[in-house]
């Protein structure tokens, strides 16, 4: 029985040693890094703050952001970067896996558009670019 406890308990150390603090599973962006509203509204809601109803009829940037999580919970990820409407403080989550999907699928889409001569700038350069922060962010 003691045997048992000892490796019970050195299993639980080891375990807990090997555990990166959860700011390692996720990374924060601002919502401009997921492209226009019409393109990341789908995914990631309004541009404007969810607590309100409906954006300022002024044009003002809102400083909500995105939190791209893996490797931990959507609770977990909601807990660290908590929804505070009295500080201004707005996130919205985004699982890793479906951030790269999202990505991947407009990045296509941009270039066909452009290929169709509609004027998309940089925009799949800047798409492009977030996507290449976030697999950075979380390749150590």
């Amino acid at each position: 029985m003691r045997t048992l406890l000892m490796l019970l308990l050195s299993v639980w150390m080891i375990s807990s040693c090997s555990q990166a603090p959860i700011e390692k599973h996720t990374y924060v962006l601002p919502y401009k890094s997921f492209g226009t509203p019409s393109m990341s509204g789908k995914l990631l809601g309004v541009e404007w703050f969810q607590w309100n109803a409906h954006g300022d009829s002024r044009p003002i940037a809102y400083p909500v952001n995105i939190v791209v999580y893996r490797g931990i919970t959507l609770k977990e990820a909601e807990a660290t970067y908590p929804v505070n409407p009295e500080a201004e403080m707005d996130y919205r989550y985004v699982e890793y896996s479906d951030a790269l999907s999202y990505f991947d699928k407009n990045i296509v889409e941009v270039n066909e558009m452009a290929e169709e001569g509609y004027p998309m700038g940089r925009l799949a350069e800047q798409l492009e670019d977030t996507r290449s922060l976030i697999i950075d962010a979380f390749a150590n």
